[in-house]
């Protein structure tokens, strides 16, 4: 089993520096991990068996042929939700199902394509992280490096100090924006990504959110026995299947079948948690969105935050470092800070504060310098431009 997953597990390393929050890993690392150990589970057959067998009760069709067939072609059930197999003796199965017409039928034509489902739904919540990760180009990384440790490195000299203070000093008012805009796209794109899952499994599943909400509902009330009779509907255990072909003297013959699907049974429990993680997911990244709402248009809220997280801080010092700059700024800042180990990120924001500070007393300067021409023109020119006004 430890084979089995040992794929997945660099998904769920915890690293150093980590450029998003709480709420994007458990889009992209989470529920990606997740969504492949279900897609690897389900096509392992050693440890389920054979994904269908068919009882034909002989003839001219072969057991084979006919798991082949109904594989592929799909099973059907009726769509009466008090229909509940409640023995596992095939007589009384049988009768039970025999005679059920096509407009009560329930069809089931997506065995074959549940790996294949969840293994897409893996990249589509893959595919943010990796825009991210294009975008940001391992930046908030190299700035890091060496630096994540609780104790303050040998590195940290002089010269990697003022590299750093340089960086951050620079005036790159579109570079900052642009980071900020990226993460925000991508953080959106994350919650359309559950809500398209969503509306993706409720179509493969022919309304699969509001078939299984009774099942889900009493799976977690411990109704076991509606848990059974809902849950069938959507993924039954036993289902029928009609094959038809030409018989001898060319009439056409129908041979049925009673088939055991077997995945059933893990599909059934991957998708009732898939239900609910999905719309947990949903509203944790409604919330997440409304923060950043707040968090971005709050200037006060942002400053709280840099400064909580270089406790202990004047807020004055962090007010010079932003100063001047916008909110791409301070989220480069605060993506910094909370990485770096306190106290260099102290540093650094103190370090910024000084340069901001000497850059406003050097312009101060320079105006106060600036030479007046209409002072220092000579009288006659002075009286003659304003005769030509």
């Amino acid at each position: 089993m430890l084979d089995f997953i040992r794929p997945l597990q660099n998904l769920l390393q915890i690293k150093p520096v980590n450029s998003t929050d709480l709420v994007w890993r458990l889009h992209s690392r989470v529920t990606v991990y997740l969504l492949l150990f279900a897609s690897l589970l389900l096509s392992a057959q050693q440890y389920f068996g054979k994904p269908i067998q068919c009882v034909t009760g002989g003839g001219q069709v072969t057991e084979s042929t006919m798991n082949d067939f109904c594989w592929i072609m799909g099973t059907y059930v009726s769509k009466d939700p008090s229909f509940v197999l409640d023995s596992t003796d095939l007589v009384k199965i049988s009768a039970k199902i025999g005679n059920i017409p096509e407009e009560d039928r329930s069809y089931q034509k997506y065995y074959q394509w549940v790996v294949f489902i969840l293994a897409l739904q893996a990249c589509f919540f893959t595919l943010p992280n990796i825009l991210w990760k294009v975008w940001e180009g391992g930046r908030l990384q190299a700035l890091c490096e060496g630096l994540t440790s609780p104790i303050v490195p040998d590195q940290w000299e002089q010269c990697r100090k003022k590299k750093l203070v340089a960086y951050l000093s620079a005036e790159c008012p579109q570079l900052y924006h642009s980071y900020l805009v990226r993460y925000c796209f991508c953080m959106v794109l994350n919650f359309g990504n559950v809500m398209l899952n969503i509306f993706f499994l409720n179509t493969i599943f022919s309304g699969f959110w509001m078939n299984y909400h009774p099942a889900v509902r009493a799976l977690m009330a411990f109704d076991f026995p509606a848990w059974n009779r809902y849950n069938s509907l959507v993924f039954p255990k036993m289902a029928k299947c009609d094959f038809h072909f030409i018989g001898p003297s060319g009439s056409k013959q129908n041979r049925d079948a009673l088939c055991l699907l077997s995945l059933n049974v893990v599909n059934e429990k991957i998708f009732a948690f898939l239900w609910v993680w999905f719309i947990v997911l949903a509203i944790v990244s409604a919330l997440n969105l409304l923060y950043w709402m707040v968090l971005l248009c709050s200037r006060g809220f942002r400053l709280w935050l840099l400064t909580s997280q270089l406790q202990p801080i004047r807020a004055g010092v962090v007010v010079r470092a932003l100063q001047g700059h916008g909110t791409g700024k301070w989220f480069v800042l605060y993506q910094l800070c909370r990485n770096l180990n306190p106290i260099m990120g102290r540093e650094l924001l103190v370090g910024v504060s000084r340069v901001n500070s000497n850059n406003q007393k050097t312009y101060r300067k320079q105006k106060e310098c600036e030479p007046d021409f209409f002072t220092m023109a000579p009288d006659g020119m002075l009286e003659e431009d304003e005769a030509d006004v």
